[in-house]
């Protein structure tokens, strides 16, 4: 809990131990003003804070109120701070205030409810590895608040929340200070202190020795107390924990903090040199701010695995990201950490979003090569296997297991198909106590558009019966978020739809420019300017089908870079018609480069990879009639142009659109889609049942 101090000049106390808050002697009422209270949420040495219900706008909030019965002047002054403090900061990484009010003469703060658990209800110590997101989050939110003048003075393990989604966020802004102008520091009469002996507001362990001293807080005394929080996390205590408290600012002040390296074991070098120089005793040692540890800490995870960077152009245009392109895929750990925390105690997660999010490329690229590493413990060595279901999804599934099975593909799907548990015992009976097996299913919702109904049928009944539970067995899928219903309705794997669901949101502004940003630095590229990085990010957040959009654009500046420099410039943004446009350009281009009977030939076999639903659909050469050479060289020519992908199947090569957003953000591919949608109705509707 915080703690106010009476500190002489000595810089001494005369308490021996830690304080804690006292109840408080004021409770609010049940329901006020738009709000109607629902349980207790925390308490603290000011305030207390409840759960709401927001009863206009209809969502959950959290109000925060002066706990005393009576709120002296400075104390109100105080809870003003913490509201201009909070409102001047807006991040994906810090809480967000809503409203200022008062009831009964008493202010009160609404702000957002963020779903999780504080980070001193975190097991502790944790490995560093979990802990170095944490650790970036709460460095980008206190990054923010330095770049608008904020002091948050009390970061400790309470202050701090890990939510539901992944994300770290930074609390409570009560001891907050706010900078004039370009200051660095921050005079304690800000708070209406007495000269002479100052009243410090702070909690023990995590305090700046600097602080002790009734010094001004700063950039860099914050910057020491998320290196307490990030040492207590590693460690499972404060640095000086075992001081008694009439001796800690003694302690602080003459001690140099305890190496992370001596006190934990089994973490990186680099990870303990950062945590060491933010508890430097001198502040000219440590990170001068927020945003020098934020860019400390992510250098140390684009660096962290030791994975080898691909050679060629570091980002994907519409393709997924793959385990080989793990060095290369950015902006995702947080959300990627909860996807395998969550499969560490469940058997089956779905993970859905939006057409584009990067449902297939979190998966490949960030979820499964941390699972063959032994992300998922238990004592099995775990492996993975991946299927799409395709238009026969029981031949598919077959095909993906049968060789670990030591069995014919032929002979699984028939077990399969007379036996819907058959699979789930095969698989546990080939893994025994030693193994387990992640089966990865991407783009779901071809069972419900292309795939045969009756094979459907039986892979859904075999999928589901691993799903309910099998030992060694996990199941990871992705589905759009547009075929939930559809589903939902499934008999089997639909029954429990809400207790298996990750819904991947969008990524935030920061995260957007670590994947433009990431792989550039991986590879020894730059951007010309800081400007060029700000106008992909707010072009990708205005853009439907943004991140593959993005990544197209940036697969196509790195072919326009300055090959001598290494530099991506403005120039090349533009003539390429920035993000939005990037795509559309190219696959005109493509088409333009074809003959005029080439041209008729890519638009109907464009169109036979398009269901009724505008989905994409894999077809073989023969469904395409890819025989005649005008047809041979458009098929040729789109895979060339990257609008088309190849795969191998057992009937030679199939070929499908290379994203959805082609078919959504490609004009001319519209307007076939348009100009055809009779004939299509008429003719094609195996592309909508898949018969």
């Amino acid at each position: 809990m915080t703690a106010t101090l009476r500190v002489g000049p000595s810089g001494t106390t005369g308490s021996t131990t830690r304080p804690s808050a006292e109840a408080p002697s004021w409770a609010p009422p049940a329901e006020f003003d738009d709000y109607v209270l629902i349980q207790p949420l925390g308490r603290g040495g000011m305030g207390l804070v409840y759960l709401a219900q927001d009863t206009v706008l209809a969502r959950q909030i959290a109000i925060k109120f002066i706990g005393a019965r009576e709120p002296d002047t400075e104390t109100r002054q105080r809870f003003l701070i913490e509201a201009r403090a909070a409102a001047r900061v807006q991040h994906p990484n810090v809480v967000s205030i809503y409203r200022v009010g008062e009831f009964a003469d008493r202010p009160y703060l609404v702000t957002e409810f963020a779903r999780g658990q504080t980070l001193d209800h975190l097991k502790k110590p944790a490995a560093w590895r979990r802990v170095l997101p944490i650790g970036i989050d709460l460095a980008r939110g206190l990054a923010a608040a330095h770049r608008k003048g904020v002091l948050h003075c009390d970061i400790k393990p309470q202050n701090a929340i890990l939510t539901e989604e992944g994300d770290a966020k930074l609390l409570d802004f009560g001891l907050a200070t706010l900078l004039n102008g370009h200051a660095d520091t921050a005079h304690l009469d800000e708070r209406n202190e007495p000269s002479g002996e100052s009243e410090l507001r702070g909690t023990p362990d995590f305090m700046a020795p600097e602080m002790w001293r009734g010094e001004p807080a700063s950039r860099r005394s914050d910057v020491y107390s998320l290196g307490v929080l990030l040492f207590e996390l590693c460690a499972g205590k404060p640095p000086f924990h075992d001081v008694d408290l009439a001796q800690l600012a003694l302690a602080v002040n003459e001690l140099d903090a305890p190496s992370l390296a001596k006190v934990a074991i089994g973490i990186d070098p680099r990870f303990c040199a950062i945590i060491d120089r933010c508890l430097r005793r001198s502040p000219a040692e440590r990170f001068a701010s927020g945003d020098e540890l934020r860019e400390a800490l992510e250098q140390l995870a684009r660096n962290a695995d030791g994975a080898p960077v691909p050679e060629g152009n570091p980002y994907r245009g519409l393709r997924a990201f793959e385990a080989d392109h793990r060095a290369l895929f950015f902006g995702r750990d947080a959300e990627a950490g909860v996807i395998l925390e969550r499969l560490r105690s469940e058997h089956f997660l779905l993970v859905t979003g939006d057409s584009g999010v990067g449902k297939s490329s979190i998966c490949r690229a960030g979820v499964l090569p941390a699972i063959t590493e032994g992300a998922l413990g238990g004592g099995r060595a775990w492996s993975v296997c991946t299927f799409v279901p395709g238009k026969h999804p029981l031949a598919s599934l077959a095909g993906a297991l049968a060789a670990r099975l030591d069995l014919e593909p032929a002979e699984l799907a028939r077990r399969v198909s007379l036996d819907e548990n058959a699979l789930a015992h095969e698989l546990a009976k080939h893994l025994g106590t030693t193994a387990g097996l992640l089966l990865f299913v991407d783009q779901t919702e071809e069972l419900l558009t292309v795939a045969d109904k009756t094979e459907t049928a039986a892979v859904e009944a075999a999928l589901a019966a691993i799903a309910g539970g099998v030992p060694g067995i996990r199941m990871l899928a992705t589905l759009r978020a547009d075929f939930l219903t559809r589903f939902a309705a499934l008999p089997a794997l639909g029954e429990d739809l809400s207790r298996i669901l990750y819904f991947l949101r969008p990524l935030s502004p920061e995260r957007t420019r670590d994947v433009i940003v990431g792989p550039a630095e991986a590879t020894g590229l730059r951007f010309e300017s800081e400007e060029v990085v700000e106008s992909l990010v707010l072009a990708t957040a205005h853009a439907d089908g943004g991140l593959p959009l993005l990544q197209f654009a940036l697969a196509e500046l790195w072919e326009a870079r300055n090959k001598r420099t290494g530099v991506i410039t403005a120039a090349a943004l533009a003539a390429m018609g920035g993000v939005s446009g990037a795509l559309a350009r190219h696959a005109d281009a493509v088409a333009a480069s074809m003959r005029p009977e080439q041209r008729a030939e890519a638009r109907r076999m464009l169109t036979r990879m398009v269901t009724l639903e505008d989905t994409r659909v894999r077809r073989s050469e023969v469904e395409l009639r890819a025989t005649s050479p005008a047809a041979r060289g458009a098929l040729d020519a789109l895979v060339r142009g990257r609008l088309v992908v190849a795969h191998d199947a057992e009937e030679g090569s199939a070929y499908e659109v290379a994203h959805e957003v082609l078919i959504r953000g490609w004009g001319s591919l519209r307007r076939w889609l348009a100009e055809d949608a009779e004939s299509r109705r008429r003719h094609g509707n195996d592309l909508a049942c898949g018969g």
